[in-house]
């Protein structure tokens, strides 16, 4: 069980909310080849649904790594 209160976690999501900001900021402003615009919507979207893990919790989602 994770624990979505601990200093830990706030620190893995800091970083991944910096990452995440700085991948829509690099899909938004560089010309990108479409597998790397496929590649990068991956990446964010990846992002965002680690972010997600703690309301997915609170849905009672399990949350399967491979998905």
């Amino acid at each position: 069980m994770i624990d979505y209160q601990s200093a830990t976690w706030h620190q893995l999501r800091k970083w991944a909310e910096g990452q995440l900001s700085r991948a829509r900021e690099k899909n938004d402003a560089l010309k990108l080849t479409p597998d790397e615009t496929a590649a990068l919507r991956g990446e964010i979207r990846l992002l965002k649904k680690f972010l997600d893990l703690p309301n997915a919790a609170a849905r009672g989602v399990a949350v399967d790594p491979d998905d």
